[in-house]
């Protein structure tokens, strides 16, 4: 859990575009005060997206009797690791995506077949990235997120050139500060890859040495 609240984020981006500071981040606030959390809120979901030790995590669901694979409405991105047989003749294994992000309930949807339904009752191994509140991160996290809010702020609101310098090196700071703390939550090592890791130095379908991953070859 960060210990850098909302509202300090959000009060010193106004100070870095020269405003003055607000109690809360009530309705009453005024429209600066609304510009500076959308801008906070879209960076913390670029954040986000790209997979923190606080927001990626592997988890397993069951198809339900009609077939779906339903996933948490929290969901931002979702990958199937469960190895899915594709009906095509000229495809070993299906490509797996997602889908239903407009009904706030998204599922997995298989895009080689072009359906949605999968093996009813079967369970399936999927690597999510959710979306989680400002409280839920590293305080290094959220101090580099307001930096990258602060900087696009203040350049939209005053275009400051000496200012987006300035800030441009604190962003540089604690950024830098942040990957440290997320590659240390992760605790990755030489004998603990991460997937991605693993499967840029292997080419082969998992369980399966013979076989390419995706194209049949006996085919």
């Amino acid at each position: 859990m960060g210990a850098y609240t909302r509202l300090q984020a959000v009060n010193e981006m106004l100070l870095f575009s020269g405003e003055t500071p607000v109690a809360s981040l009530d309705s009453s606030s005024g429209v600066d005060t609304t510009i500076a959390e959308q801008i906070l809120e879209q960076k913390t979901i670029d954040a986000q997206a790209r997979g923190m030790a606080n927001n990626l995590t592997i988890r397993d669901f069951t198809a339900d009797a009609a077939g779906y694979v339903f996933l948490p409405s929290n969901v931002l991105s979702a990958e199937m690791l469960t190895m899915v047989n594709a009906a095509h003749k000229d495809v070993t294994y299906a490509r797996v995506v997602t889908r239903g992000w407009e009904t706030g309930t998204p599922f997995f949807y298989n895009l080689t077949d072009n359906t949605p339904l999968f093996e009813a009752g079967k369970t399936y191994t999927a690597e999510l990235i959710l979306s989680i509140s400002w409280d839920n991160m590293d305080t290094a996290i959220q101090k580099d997120i307001m930096m990258q809010a602060a900087r696009q702020y203040q350049m939209l609101t005053q275009g400051d050139g000496a200012v987006d310098n300035y800030i441009a090196q604190l962003e540089l700071y604690y950024g830098a500060k942040a990957k440290g703390a997320d590659v240390r939550s992760k605790g990755y090592n030489l004998f603990n890859l991460h997937r991605t890791a693993r499967n840029a130095v292997s080419r082969y379908v998992r369980n399966d040495p013979n076989r390419f991953r995706q194209w049949n070859l006996d085919s």
